[in-house]
């Protein structure tokens, strides 16, 4: 679904991304995974063009990336960014609403109050469609942004550390949620033990390069860990998933 070849970028004749090249195939989580200022985010920035890549660098289905118009590219990618400030006091459905300004004739749509309650179904927040959005827990603003990306009925989301400033609680409930969606997800993500757990491929990036890609299993061993993160790590395997789990020394 997502090709990008030899992709560089820079900020102010930084550079941030060099040489990436990558391929995502259908309804895979993938999982990017680094230290701070490695250019883990300013990769999905390129992908949803909040930064103009260079011409015939990002292919979506086959078009490159910029030939896309703004509507057309919120019908393929939907985004959960870091920090989604939300000032005004909409309600719950009215966050989800959002997702549907894409969709032509959308108030005309026969089902379209059913496609909001299922899409605040799938994330347990229908009970609360009229509540207002600041009054949210964290976790429960998380589910209302997915149920508006599932509303906005994409196939691919792009999740900038999903689970940044959440309990752990939360944490699990929301990668369990996006892991049963029907998507191409690509995700980057804090947690190690995380990725491990959700990610079916991971890309791992140093000094704005993917030093290592692969499989949970193949990505994340004490070598690879250490490279990347610059800290001393033993890795085990889970004892009833099997996956790969950091311990830090």
């Amino acid at each position: 679904m997502i090709k990008i070849d030899d992709l560089d970028f820079k900020i102010e004749n930084r550079d941030i991304l060099k040489n990436i090249n990558l391929n995502i195939k259908k309804n895979k989580f993938i999982g990017i995974i680094g230290e701070n200022g490695c250019g883990k985010s300013t990769l999905l920035k390129n992908i949803y063009r909040s930064y103009i890549p260079q011409k015939n660098k990002i292919y979506l289905d086959g078009i490159e990336i910029n030939d896309y118009s703004i509507k057309e590219l919120s019908r393929k990618i939907s985004v959960l960014s870091q920090n989604q400030k939300i000032s005004f006091d909409f309600t719950v459905k009215e966050i989800v609403e959002m997702g549907k300004y894409n969709r032509s004739s959308l108030f005309e749509k026969k089902n379209y109050e059913n496609d909001l309650d299922e899409a605040l179904d799938k994330v347990g927040m229908k009970h609360l469609k009229s509540a207002s959005f600041l009054t949210l827990s964290g976790g429960e603003m998380q589910r209302t942004l997915i149920a508006r990306s599932i509303a906005q009925e994409s196939k691919i989301l792009l999740l900038d550390e999903p689970t940044n400033h959440l309990d752990v609680r939360y944490q699990y409930q929301i990668m369990d949620l996006v892991k049963k969606l029907d998507k191409t997800v690509i995700a980057v993500i804090h947690d190690i033990n995380i990725a491990s757990r959700y990610c079916d491929y991971i890309f791992a990036l140093k000094n704005g390069k993917i030093e290592y890609e692969g499989t949970p299993e193949e990505v994340i061993d004490s070598k690879k860990i250490k490279d990347i993160f610059q800290i001393e790590v033993e890795v085990i395997k889970h004892p009833l998933n099997n996956k790969p789990i950091v311990i830090f020394l």
